[in-house]
């Protein structure tokens, strides 16, 4: 009887084995078929520049300058309890894309780019609109080495190259512009969601900083955690535009959830709407909505980052 139950759970088990390589054994194959084939076309490409480069050097001389690429720079909140959890790992992803980029916090790290902030208060969410001002002071010294400005937090993925193209068609840094996701509530006309991340042109953020942090009546100075809240009443306050970061057919490209959990509300079949009415278009916007040009996803895991890295 032993032997019995014994050949029974090694069948079984030998029987999983094989259901899972054959799962897998093709994602695996296909995974390192992809890596291959895209070092090999980078080869190639190379290759061509190399053997190209004296012909096209002498007739690029005659062409017209390329249109410039808008020159975007990332702060990226965080604290220090986060650095070799989730800040880490945005630094050897999507940041590294950002034309400068630094993590905004109150304690150095020997492997993170760190703006070390000297707050008067402890470092804590509930404090986080006192820190966001003093951010901004920070980051308005870079203004003119920079087109536009991206807000993230630590547990944010960007996708830079789709920002950089969704930038390159948008209004001229000189305008006073914010993009993001739109929340319709706690502010009139709504605000950008923090955790999407938002962009400022460099018209916006020196309005923000010269015009209304501590100096107009309409930018708060109550201290709490609503930072996103506040920038765009702060914004609004000195002229900003509002502006949603979404396609014409209405799908947005600054996301405030988790690609995963998304996909299972998808795979559950029985929610139309992920924004319960809040969102910019309200509650029949399908959950369905993403594209190849999507900039961010909120409540991103560190190994997820990896992953769409690879995709």
């Amino acid at each position: 009887m032993l032997g019995l139950e014994l050949s029974m759970s090694e069948t079984t088990v030998s029987d999983l084995a094989k259901y899972w390589l054959r799962i897998f054994l093709p994602l695996l194959f296909g995974m390192l078929a992809g890596h291959l084939l895209f070092n090999v076309r980078i080869w190639i490409n190379t290759d061509e520049q190399l053997n190209c480069s004296e012909t096209n050097a002498s007739k690029n001389r005659f062409r017209p300058t390329a249109v410039r690429k808008p020159r975007i720079f990332c702060y990226i909140n965080t604290f220090p309890e986060n650095y070799n959890t989730k800040a880490i790992h945005v630094q050897n992803t999507w940041a590294r894309r950002c034309d400068g980029f630094y993590f905004t916090s109150t304690v150095s790290h020997p492997n993170l780019s760190v703006l070390v902030l000297n707050l008067t208060v402890p470092e804590v969410r509930s404090h986080l609109w006192v820190k966001m001002r003093k951010i901004l002071r920070e980051v308005y010294h870079v203004a003119d080495d920079y087109d536009y400005f991206y807000k993230a937090d630590d547990d944010t993925y960007a996708f830079v190259p789709n920002l950089r193209q969704f930038l390159a068609a948008q209004d001229e840094p000189s305008e006073p512009v914010m993009w993001g996701y739109r929340w319709m509530r706690l502010c009139p006309g709504g605000y950008f969601s923090g955790g999407a991340g938002y962009v400022l042109t460099r018209e916006a953020l020196k309005r923000i900083v010269e015009r209304a942090i501590d100096r107009h009546p309409d930018c708060p100075t109550t201290d709490e955690d609503k930072e996103d809240v506040k920038m765009c009443l702060c914004g609004q306050a000195v002229g900003v535009r509002l502006e949603d970061g979404r396609l014409k057919n209405g799908i947005d490209l600054f996301y405030p959830y988790s690609i995963l959990s998304s996909a299972k509300t998808m795979a559950q079949k029985n929610m139309k709407s992920l924004y319960f009415g809040f969102g910019g278009l309200g509650p029949e916007r399908s959950v369905l909505d993403f594209d190849p040009s999507h900039i961010s996803f909120h409540y991103t895991e560190s190994h997820e980052m990896y992953i769409f890295e690879f995709l």
